[in-house]
């Protein structure tokens, strides 16, 4: 068994940038990479520029990211988007259990484990994210809250299933 996994560096781009001003960016960042690289790097930007993204992307080493995606496949939610379409769009990779999710959204750890389902049944593979808030980390039971973040969502996968799977720790009080 490799004890290591391929490093990822993954930038989420949140929602910013008009498709203009992430056409720009994306052109700078690609200028900045070289053919070839020691890990793996993901693009994350706003669901509006994944097509022109896409094609930019085609022949560069980086891989393209989405910021989310709905745990079903298709249905009556009005604003969302599917795992199935992300694949259809040649994304690669779907962050899921963002803190900004988590809470902004309310998701809970079940609905992110049904999304993480959704990606890997889409064939794609999941940036997985977990962390603690302050007051948590502050209490000393950090270990036990990612613990549950991390069994809640994860631990149903088998070891294959979890070959698609990189885990990002981010204690929600230190991200800025």
């Amino acid at each position: 068994m490799d004890l290591y996994r391929t490093r990822i560096v993954a930038g989420n781009w949140k929602m910013n940038t008009t498709l203009q001003e992430g056409e720009i960016l994306l052109d700078e960042i690609l200028a900045g990479i070289p053919e070839t690289l020691p890990c793996t790097v993901v693009i994350a930007p706003p669901l509006t520029h994944l097509g022109m993204a896409k094609h930019k992307l085609d022949g560069s080493p980086v891989k393209l990211g989405a910021q989310n995606c709905h745990h079903e496949r298709s249905g009556a939610f009005t604003g969302e988007v599917s795992a199935e379409m992300l694949k259809s769009m040649g994304v690669d990779f779907v962050i899921v259990g963002h803190s900004e999710r988590r809470q902004g959204f309310h998701e809970t750890n079940e609905i992110v484990k049904l999304k993480l389902n959704a990606i890997l049944d889409a064939g794609l593979k999941a940036i997985f994210c977990c962390g603690e808030p302050l007051d948590i980390r502050q209490s000393g039971s950090q270990n036990i809250f990612v613990r549950m973040q991390l069994e809640e969502s994860l631990f149903h996968l088998d070891s294959e299933q979890f070959k698609n799977v990189s885990i990002a720790y981010e204690p929600i009080w230190a991200i800025g």
